[in-house]
């Protein structure tokens, strides 16, 4: 059986995130996976922001995010693959459930593979201003 590759595994597990299908989409990431948004150091004001450690660590962030946003667009613009990394590009436009307004936002998020293909790395960098505006 031919494995996925790794653009597909990402999309695979993106669509599964979306869908709040947080095992299916773990099933993609290795044991110690490391999710790091926005900055590396935890941001009590945006507890989404920093690094997540761990499958365990990364579904509350995922569960943290659908509590934080009503997901709305997520265009992918353009990608680059190579051996062991994805780096894909794009705009969002999601509802801050707690404010109605909405955070619109370019993206890249840049995903490292393992030996195995799994997720090891995941970093996603959006306009942090841009956020907080519609938070507030």
């Amino acid at each position: 059986m031919k494995l996925p590759s790794n653009s597909q595994t990402l999309d695979q597990f993106l669509e599964h995130i979306f869908k709040a299908e947080y095992e299916q989409a773990f099933q993609r990431c290795n044991a110690n996976v490391e999710f790091i948004i926005f900055r590396t150091d935890i941001d009590r004001n945006f507890p989404i922001h920093g690094t997540h450690t761990g499958k365990l660590a990364g579904i509350e962030l995922f569960k943290s995010l659908a509590e934080l946003f009503e997901f709305g667009d997520f265009k992918v613009e353009d990608s680059v693959v190579d051996d062991s990394y994805v780096i894909k590009f794009g705009s969002l436009a999601h509802t801050v459930k707690q404010t109605g307004n909405v955070f619109h936002s370019l993206w890249a998020m840049i995903v490292r593979f393992d030996a195995a293909g799994k997720i090891c790395l995941y970093r996603m960098h959006e306009d942090t201003a841009a956020l907080e505006a519609a938070m507030q």
